[in-house]
């Protein structure tokens, strides 16, 4: 909680701002008549400004559609083509998390969809432009205090309507907004959802079973069976898929050793007891909250560096090391790379909390069998983290639930899956087990190799499009939603990397070699310095940077 009363400030503008928005861009509740289009807030808006925005009033509970209504935001980007062949609903991941991401990428990933599909995206209740659920009181040093406080406080405000910002009624909330949208004209409509948005999906094809021709289920998180509280396993399950992929790498193989995950296990132990390396400053938490970090962005050409490193430990290693630590954990990172506070509405932890705890906790984890489960373990979340949600879950946990939670989902929409081999959030095997709930064969599940979470947004490929491979499938899926979707597009994804280019080296470790070398200790002047003196190198690789920056 770092600059609380600048926070609070950005919430009070931003409720002027809202508030602006909400009555100039008002549609009523009725689904036959069509959006009030207008302006998006600042963070919906696309350099083209062709992104429209509509905050619709709708029931807080579907099943009291004359009682008290909240506000939903939805955008729509208009085709490109006067004769559009059909339009793609955006859902975005979370718990919690404001669905602005997309309208980022109309330019750069989602610009394959642009000409020929309308594009639209209905923030979740409860978070960003929507109605948004946060804590009114200020957190004031006790957060199992501020917990309860917030709880109470929302409660006091919302009742029983507290519990109804859940799937359940944003799935309600699409389908309604999908008809609204059709109501002067009838186009094919296609939902597509990452992570939790998988979770929303599906959700949607319970309570509007023929609400779409067709859904994209990206990086998925089953209604039964899935639980947060196993992420840490999870984690550690994905380290032994990438550690066969080093073992048959040529690189990673020749520096880690044949057997990488049981040379890697045995020397963090060997660290973890304080009996190796002790001038690094990365300790048992650091090191894997670094490992977590790591596999979730997918710059593997700097975890097994580390690994390497650490595990020869001469003077040069403990400086490299230690310019890694503080670009990640120190925040040199976040100031090279100007990192802004995240846009007060960007998150809502009490939508994010409600959810979590009540509907994806499917089989549970007591805090003392975690912590002893990351005393040896590769990757772990950090233990503050780790207490913080353990907090929020005895406050916001078991307040509801209903005949869709933790229920298996059948219908026959028909389906795309999507999942990468390497996804930590949303690992593949729960993608094995979710096929079983297929009803025909329009339901299709698709693996790529070497891929982390969010395939369309992490799968580049050397192919004549130029896009990523998850967007040509999805592509093709749309073309035609009753045949295989054409994946040649594997066979030429990039896959992995197990090493950095000079520019990468020298910012994040202060050598010309991740792995070998001299090394020179790096202050943000330093680095400041080489980002100017290197400019096009230092753009090429900035997603390498952010993706370590911002943490």
């Amino acid at each position: 909680m770092y600059k609380i009363k600048l926070a609070l400030f950005g919430l009070a503008v931003l409720s002027s701002s809202y508030a602006s928005f909400a009555e100039a861009n008002k549609s009523e509740f009725n689904r036959y008549v069509n959006f009030n289009w207008g302006d998006c807030p600042s963070t919906f808006k696309t350099p083209d400004n062709r992104n429209l925005c509509s905050f619709a009033k709708v029931p807080v509970n579907w099943d009291k559609p004359d009682g008290e209504q909240i506000d939903i935001m939805v955008s729509k980007y208009p085709a490109k083509s006067t004769d559009p062949k059909g339009q793609i609903w955006f859902l975005q991941g979370g718990p919690g998390y404001s669905a602005s991401f997309y309208a980022t990428h109309y330019n750069t990933t989602l610009s394959q969809y642009t000409q020929d599909y309308d594009l639209y995206i209905l923030e979740h209740r409860g978070v960003g432009w929507s109605t948004h659920l946060s804590c009114p009181n200020q957190f004031q040093g006790d957060y199992l205090q501020y917990q309860k406080a917030c709880y109470n406080e929302l409660y006091n405000q919302w009742g029983e309507n507290l519990f109804h910002f859940n799937t359940t009624g944003a799935a309600h909330d699409l389908a309604y907004a999908i008809d609204k949208s059709r109501a002067t004209n009838w186009l094919p409509t296609y939902v597509y959802g990452a992570s939790y948005g998988t979770l929303w999906a599906q959700r949607f094809t319970q309570v509007a079973p023929q609400g779409a021709q067709a859904i994209v289920l990206d990086s998925i998180v089953p209604s039964k069976g899935f639980s947060l509280d196993l992420w840490d396993e999870n984690a550690n399950y994905i380290f032994s898929g990438l550690a066969q992929y080093c073992d048959n790498d040529p690189l990673c193989r020749n520096k880690i050793g044949a057997n990488s995950e049981a040379t890697i296990k045995q020397l963090l132990n060997k660290v973890y007891s304080h009996s190796h390396c002790s001038e690094a400053k990365f300790n048992r938490d650091s090191l894997q909250a670094l490992s977590t970090l790591l596999m979730m962005r997918s710059v593997e050409g700097a975890l097994m560096p580390t690994y390497y490193r650490l595990a020869r430990c001469n003077q040069d290693d403990v400086i490299a090391l230690n310019n890694l630590h503080q670009y990640i954990f120190e925040g040199v990172g976040r100031k090279l790379m100007a990192i802004e506070p995240d846009h007060p509405r960007n998150f809502s932890q009490v939508l994010s909390s409600l959810i979590t705890h009540n509907e994806i906790s499917f089989e549970p984890r007591t805090l003392s069998e975690r912590l002893e489960y990351c005393q040896d373990a590769v990757a772990c979340i950090p233990k503050n983290l780790l207490y913080s949600r353990y907090i929020q879950k005895d406050v916001w946990g078991n307040r509801y639930s209903n005949q869709f939670v933790y229920a298996d989902v059948q219908h026959y929409i028909p389906t795309l899956v999507l999942n990468g081999d390497l996804d930590l959030q949303t690992p593949h095997s729960y993608a094995h087990e979710f096929k079983k709930t297929f009803t025909n064969i329009n339901q299709r599940y698709i693996e790529f190799p070497e891929i982390p979470h969010a395939v369309i947004f992490e799968s580049p490929a050397n192919t004549a499009s130029g896009n990523n491979c998850g967007v040509d499938v999805m592509q093709s899926f749309l073309n035609n939603i009753w045949q295989q979707p054409n994946t040649d597009c594997i066979a030429k994804l990039e896959g992995l990397n197990f090493n950095l280019s000079t520019i990468e080296s020298q910012v994040l470790f202060g050598t010309d070699n991740a792995y070998d070398g001299s090394a020179t200790p790096m202050s943000l002047e330093s680095l400041e310095s080489l980002k100017t003196q290197n400019p096009v190198q230092f753009d090429k690789h900035r997603d390498t940077f952010m993706r370590l920056a911002y943490f």
